[in-house]
């Protein structure tokens, strides 16, 4: 299962949430199911995109699930389906109902399809959203590959973490652990049905007590005893999706007292404190026009076509 390192304190959070709000053990009610008929095969080459489309929203037709295209964090499907096979929308409906507990498992209202055009090449995509108890939702984009319904895309979100697919394909994710710290994934589908991960930003605006500073999982404590705190920040830069495999880019910078960036290049100077703190624990640091120069250098690499 592919988590973010800050899930473990989103899902502590959403769970004690839920708990200090009284959420009862009332059983969510359900909703009628799409119907299938017993007759459910693969996808017809003859037949177009809209068709196809328009029989998996009926259960007549089946798209193959792709594990690489698995992006959830709590509703990762690579460990509810299986690579390969075919899945109905109440297949799919059925497998997370069997894997989760009662709260999420249970569909807690309709399922929602919208036609979008990832690449912008005039052939459409497939978006469809599943609305799953205690707030969780996933997202599923289908593509037709040459008469094959092809789950290309899936991402989860909760009542701490939001997904956002505009019509191009263009994909934002992000959450918060806490009040002053926040994170964003982007990427996008390409018209062929590739997701490509442009970079991830977790950013915490004022600094107390500790810094926790990452690399490929593992964790370092730096502590900010003695500096003004109030007026630090922290910005980890990222261009893996998956956490294990992350090396951060650590970018600190200085606030007003409106929580205001009025970071100037005289503050990543090798006397400023937080730096040498931060770079004698093993870390580097990087200035905002070193990070600008990464996301060109990535947005070019992944031929990124939106604007920056």
């Amino acid at each position: 299962m592919r988590k973010k390192k800050w899930m473990v304190g989103v899902l502590l959070v959403s769970a004690l949430s839920l708990s200090a709000c009284g959420k009862t053990t009332e059983t969510p009610a359900t909703v009628d199911k799409p119907q299938t008929t017993e007759e459910v095969t693969t996808p017809a080459a003859t037949e177009s995109a809209t068709s196809l489309y328009d029989d998996f929203r009926d259960g007549t037709v089946k798209a193959r699930y792709r594990a690489s295209s698995d992006y959830a964090d709590y509703l990762a499907m690579e460990g509810i389906l299986n690579d390969g096979e075919y899945y109905s929308v109440e297949d799919i409906i059925q497998a997370v109902k069997d894997s989760q507990d009662e709260q999420i498992g249970i569909l807690e209202g309709d399922v929602t399809y919208r036609t979008i055009d990832c690449g912008s090449d005039g052939e459409e995509e497939l978006l469809v959203e599943f609305p799953f108890g205690a707030g969780f939702q996933l997202y599923m984009v289908i593509k037709d590959m040459d008469g094959d319904l092809v789950i290309c895309y899936d991402q989860d979100a909760w009542d701490r973490k939001y997904v956002e697919i505009s019509d191009e394909g263009q994909v934002q994710t992000g959450g918060s652990s806490g009040a002053n710290v926040h994170g964003a994934d982007h990427g996008y589908i390409d018209a062929e049905g590739t997701y490509h991960f442009y970079y991830g930003v977790e950013e915490t605006i004022t600094l107390f007590g500790d810094i926790y500073l990452f690399d490929k999982g593992d964790l370092t404590t730096v502590s900010i005893e003695g500096l003004d705190g109030d007026h630090l920040g922290l910005r980890e830069y990222y261009f893996e999706p998956v956490y294990e495999n992350r090396t951060y880019y650590y970018n600190y910078f200085v606030l007003d007292d409106e929580f205001n960036d009025v970071t100037t290049e005289a503050d990543y100077d090798d006397s400023n404190e937080l730096k040498q703190r931060i770079e004698a624990a093993g870390f580097k640091t990087y200035t905002k026009a070193q990070i600008d120069q990464m996301l060109d250098e990535k947005a070019a690499e992944i031929d990124w076509p939106f604007e920056k």
